[in-house]
């Protein structure tokens, strides 16, 4: 259910590789394959969120004895009392190689579903290596899991509940995107992320929803109120990913199979970056909950909904011109 929810992040994603239309001239050049940007980076990251979520949502890691592993695709986990690591040493998954490992130890609380337990999550050389390009990412860095709400998500499935998790911490990336290995560059993102869990107790009652959760203002021009994530990307540009409008998943019925259909009804995210020098500023926004009805895009926020209306534009700071700006629709 959660990977169902969180693939769709990805949009967050999309709008980086927009920021490079721009540059797109008159030729685009041949693929090389999976790429170290923005883009990847922002995936990854949650690819990996999604694996530390797993084990902390797990029978094994809520049973008192926590003494058995949990399975995961691509890395395998060790259990003790209160804490947990996964490795990865280098294993194939798919396209790409991960390596390094994964540590978390719950620093505050006798549980993780404890109301406030904390847990403490350090990225410790967690290396994703692209078989086609040969690039890389690297992220290193300690970031903390709250558990506002108290409960487990199990409790969604036996009535009315509500869980909530906040995520604050910092990490450095380091990029290969030459594919050399000999080249190497680092970035630092800071990370503010909410993500509630709700069900009514009715059968169609369960929703999620993404949202940031914090202010930034002073880092670069403007005040930004609802931040997930900032930073510096590839391009050494600062960015601010504000989510103005949080993120909802909702229950729409079942799938035919036995699975449960959860549709992104509502959420937008306007990320904003600056050239190093502030002479521009290049911003896209994703909003979700349209639909396509023939050749119109239309706001639709209900279970119909299928796609984002992307915005796309940089403008000369000292003038406020735009010299890029257009719209296109994404589906989920």
């Amino acid at each position: 259910m959660k990977k169902k929810w969180m693939s769709v992040l990805t949009v967050f994603a999309l709008g980086t590789l927009l920021f490079t239309a721009c540059k797109q001239k008159e030729e685009v050049p041949p693929s090389k394959g999976e790429q170290a940007d923005d883009a990847a980076a922002r995936n990854e990251l949650d690819r990996a969120q999604d694996d530390i979520e797993e084990v902390y949502n797990s029978t094994e890691y809520n049973n008192s004895a926590r003494g058995s592993a949990v399975n995961l695709p691509c890395g395998s986990v060790t259990i003790n009392a209160k804490n947990f690591t996964i490795s990865y040493n280098g294993v194939n998954c798919g396209s790409r190689v991960l390596g390094g490992s994964i540590s978390v130890e719950l620093v505050s609380g006798t549980k993780f579903s404890d109301q406030n337990a904390k847990l403490k999550i350090t990225f410790n050389d967690y290396k994703v290596h692209y078989n086609s390009s040969g690039e890389e990412i690297v992220y290193n860095g300690t970031t903390y899991t709250t558990n506002a709400s108290g409960g487990k998500l199990a409790d969604l499935f036996t009535g009315a509940a509500t869980v909530v998790h906040k995520t604050r911490g910092t990490l450095t990336l380091t990029y290969d995107t030459t594919g050399t290995g000999g080249s190497t560059f680092s970035r630092t993102w800071n990370l503010f992320r909410k993500k509630t869990f709700e069900s009514t107790g009715a059968a169609t009652g369960l929703s999620f929803k993404f949202e940031g959760d914090t202010t930034v203002s002073g880092y670069m021009p403007g005040t930004y109120n609802t931040v997930s994530e900032y930073g510096t990307d590839v391009e050494n540009r600062k960015f601010v990913h504000d989510i103005t409008t949080p993120f909802l998943w909702s229950d729409c019925g079942s799938d035919g199979n036995g699975g449960t259909i959860f549709t992104l009804k509502t959420g937008r995210v306007e990320h904003t970056a600056f050239s190093t020098d502030e002479a521009y500023k290049f911003q896209f926004t994703a909003t979700a909950g349209y639909r396509q009805d023939g050749v119109n895009n239309v706001l639709d926020q209900t279970c119909a909904s299928n796609g984002y209306l992307i915005n796309w534009s940089a403008t000369v700071v000292a003038t406020d011109n735009k010299f890029v700006n257009y719209s296109v629709f994404q589906q989920y």
